[in-house]
């Protein structure tokens, strides 16, 4: 097979994993795997599909990991259906911004659902595996057992991928047709695993015949700007063009995660779809914008909705007042306190914060991959600046100077994934704390990236003055 490279423009840069993407009148409206930070399913609005602003969270303390979720409209009601804790759930809502229901098990297990409705207004979901289940008439529950209804596109056994991991089925029903659009090959493996490819049927169910122009769209090579790509969405754009929505890493940037990305597609005469090998002149500049605060003054009354919180949010956790945040701690060490923490968004940039610490425990900033994966630095109640880290090798000895006082200033830059550190001294000069660090070589993440976060640890009660978040020329 001769590869066909096709070009992929970002949409939104971080970890905004298995993108969903809803066409509603003149607003479209995407939401991604949230994973297991709190609130989740943050959902995005656009009117032309650059423009992006996050305008609510649809789950609140989910149990397990949030995955790959479908977002769609049927009889003027949202459903945002989606797995977690070894089922799969469902979450409505009159208005995109809710307030959205309480989550339901469907009663289907296996992931990444897909919902359709046929000609006569029956419901289904398919699931990953190519099996599919109906479900009931008000979308909530599955009413029969789930069967296997398409068997993927066979990959060639040359090829370099993680898995066949058929997943992600999107449904779209565009003139006689429903097209079934997938994923196979594996999110996370070698930089050319991941695909999207698809597959039509007269019927929601099939049998399903394969697009003679698979994979739709592929890495074919790794010196392409973006690996991985898959798990692709169609949507109809403003004037009529189609896209493909879908995900990828930055070439050489794991730690910024799965970004999302778009390539226009193009129907062809016998009614298949392809991606096209260069994008139109009309669209030469198309880029997305993230239309988002990154930093905040906490002078808001609230928290924005760019913070989560890992694994729970809890409003007893923090407290706003006085244009600060006060965060309450948890857990003995950094990586189990349930950190606040917000996108990176770009290759580049720079964290800062003032923090004040009171009480037993640690308190300060860091990048925050997991548990076991996060380097930052925190102030202790000894007055002492401690390098916190684990998950990266360590360099022998750190600098970790006392600075005599209950509150100080911090700043990380993240260069490119060059690491350097910093506090204020009393008199405003920055000093750089050593050594700095590589963090490219972070792995043990999974699917996950390296976010900012702010946190506090054991009893320490710690207010922070602000946050900002700085992109840094790139």
């Amino acid at each position: 097979m001769t590869p066909r490279p096709t070009e992929a423009r970002p949409l939104l840069i971080g970890n905004w994993a298995d993108p969903t993407v809803l066409k509603d009148g003149d607003n479209y409206y995407m939401t991604h795997s949230s994973f297991e930070f709190q609130p989740g399913l943050l959902i995005w609005q656009s009117n032309d599909l650059r423009s992006w602003r996050p305008v609510a969270h649809a789950v609140v303390n989910q149990d397990g990991s949030i995955w790959a979720p479908d977002l769609v409209k049927h009889d003027g009601r949202f459903y945002i259906y989606y797995p977690a804790a070894g089922t799969n759930w469902v979450v409505t809502a009159d208005r995109i911004t809710g307030p959205w229901s309480k989550p339901v098990s469907i009663g289907a297990g296996r992931i990444d659902p897909g919902h359709v409705v046929d000609d006569e207004g029956r419901r289904y979901v398919h699931l990953s595996g190519g099996y599919a289940v109906e479900v009931s008439a008000d979308g909530r529950k599955a009413i029969t057992p789930a069967t296997q209804v398409y068997e993927g596109w066979p990959i060639p056994r040359d090829w370099t991928i993680e898995c066949f991991c058929l997943e992600s089925p999107k449904l779209t029903k565009r003139g006689e047709w429903y097209y079934l659009t997938s994923a196979q090959g594996g999110t996370s493996g070698p930089a050319t695993s991941h695909m999207v490819v698809s597959a039509r049927s007269n019927g929601p169910l099939g049998p399903w015949e394969n697009s003679p122009h698979n994979p739709i769209i592929r890495t074919w090579d790794r010196d392409e700007a973006w690996w991985s790509k898959g798990h692709g969405t169609l949507v109809e754009g403003p004037g009529n063009d189609w896209y493909c929505v879908l995900h990828g890493y930055l070439n050489g940037y794991r730690t910024l995660g799965r970004c999302t990305l778009i390539e226009p597609i193009r129907w062809t005469a016998d009614g298949w779809f392809r991606a096209v090998d260069r994008w139109p002149d009309e669209a030469e500049d198309f880029r997305g914008e993230a239309v988002m605060p990154l930093g905040d003054e906490f002078d808001g009354g609230r928290l924005g909705l760019q913070w989560q919180f890992h694994r729970q949010f809890d409003d007893a956790r923090y407290e706003l007042e006085s244009d600060s945040l006060v965060l309450n701690g948890f857990g003995d060490k950094p990586g189990l306190s349930q950190p606040l923490s917000m996108m990176a968004m770009h290759r580049a940039y720079e964290i800062e914060t003032e923090v004040e610490l009171t009480g037993d425990g640690l308190a300060g900033l860091m990048l925050f991959g997991a548990p076991d994966v996060y380097i930052g630095l925190a102030i202790s109640p000894e007055e002492k600046l401690l390098r916190v880290q684990e998950g990266f090798r360590r360099y022998g000895r750190t600098d970790e100077p006392e600075i005599g006082r209950s509150n100080v200033t911090l700043r990380i830059v993240n260069d490119k994934q060059d690491v350097r550190f910093y506090c204020k001294s009393p008199d405003g000069q920055w000093i750089i704390l050593q050594p700095g660090m590589d963090v490219s070589s972070m792995t043990t993440v999974g699917w996950h990236a390296l976010r900012p976060a702010l946190f506090a640890t054991g009893a320490a009660r710690a207010r922070f003055h602000y946050f900002r978040y700085q992109p840094l020329d790139e």
